[in-house]
């Protein structure tokens, strides 16, 4: 299904331009070329309107929770899909690195999806709250690790603090300058851990930055790590937003939500589908003329666990030694 403006269905943007319609031919054999001069620049400026037509694909992610078993099929259809001629992002609504029900990939997994991320060039990452889970050091090291702006703008620290995280970013496809925001929830956030941070309301922290960047981006992607709903109520406060990629309710879209403007979408969990969602922009606007929203199924492959087991053996080894040392 293909979104159009107004919630109209349109295949291609090309179906709304005016038609030009040839006139029978006359009988005369004289051409008058001075008649036809407005036909040709009619038909010059179709043309220019259809080349300019700007279009490129959004991939993405949440709540892999590091199903490490799901990577190597999602890089396959990453690297399938960026074979076509049109830019391609690719972005993650975060809880893509920890995951407490899974003791054992959390001992070393997390560097795993880190390095994972950066082979597949991700373009941005939104903070989920599993994430915030590993405490402040760890969550400072592996953002240092990633090749990529991991986002939260709703986490603000106190005047001279500083956090692993910018609240946005601007990335330039198709020609377009796009906004990128991260956003997290509220929910099951590990409080105690980042007492020099202050939460903010998602959709103010969004309109702090739009007004603040306004006139420097065409075109609003917000990675949000948080519920469909809540994403909903956030597109009809903040009507700016383009495109509002979700998380943390582990929720699939077959098709968007459309909220106003808004395309929302989430792809499930555990990394059993890549979201991709083709967008054609009208040219003059700058807003989404057409949409094809797809959940691509992955495949899981074998994990091998011998690094989690090497690992745990060296930290109870450790553990071991220390308390003998402080018995003797």
């Amino acid at each position: 299904m293909t979104w159009g403006k107004r919630g109209q269905t349109s295949l291609n943007v090309a179906d709304r331009l005016p038609r030009y319609v040839r006139a029978v031919a006359s009988a005369a054999p004289r051409i008058d070329i001075v008649r036809f001069i407005p036909v040709f620049i009619f038909l010059l400026t179709v043309i220019s309107l259809v080349v300019s037509a700007m279009s490129f694909t959004i991939l993405y992610t949440n709540d892999i929770h590091n199903r490490l078993g799901s990577l190597a099929s999602l890089s396959a259809l990453i690297e399938r899909e960026r074979v076509n001629d049109a830019p391609v992002l690719l972005f993650d609504s975060g809880d893509t690195w920890q995951d407490f029900r899974v003791p054992l990939y959390a001992v070393w997994g997390a560097d795993e999806m880190v390095a994972w991320m950066n082979r597949v060039n991700y373009d941005a990452m939104a903070i989920g709250n599993h994430d915030l889970y590993y405490g402040a050091d760890k969550l400072a090291e592996l953002s240092s690790k990633a090749d990529f702006p991991v986002l939260c703008s709703n986490m603000v620290p106190f005047a001279g603090e500083q956090a692993p995280y910018a609240p946005y970013t601007i990335i330039d496809a198709a020609g377009m300058q796009v906004l990128v925001v991260g956003v997290i929830t509220a929910e099951y956030l590990s409080y105690p851990d980042y007492p020099w941070l202050e939460y903010v309301d998602p959709a103010q922290a969004i309109k702090r930055i739009l007004d603040e960047m306004r006139g420097k981006y065409d075109f609003v992607i917000v990675l949000g790590h948080l519920p469909m709903a809540q994403a909903v109520l956030i597109a009809r406060s903040v009507p700016d937003i383009d495109v509002f990629l979700t998380g943390h309710s582990h929720e699939v879209t077959p098709q968007p939500v459309k909220q106003g403007k808004t395309l929302i979408v989430q792809a499930g969990a555990f990394g059993q589908y890549l979201g991709r969602l083709k967008l054609e922009i009208d040219p003059e606007s700058r807003e989404v003329a057409s949409a094809q929203n797809s959940l691509l199924k992955t495949k899981k492959t074998p994990v091998d666990l011998d690094r989690g087991f090497v690992k745990v053996f060296a930290v109870v080894a450790l553990i071991a030694t220390s308390l003998f040392l402080l018995i003797r």
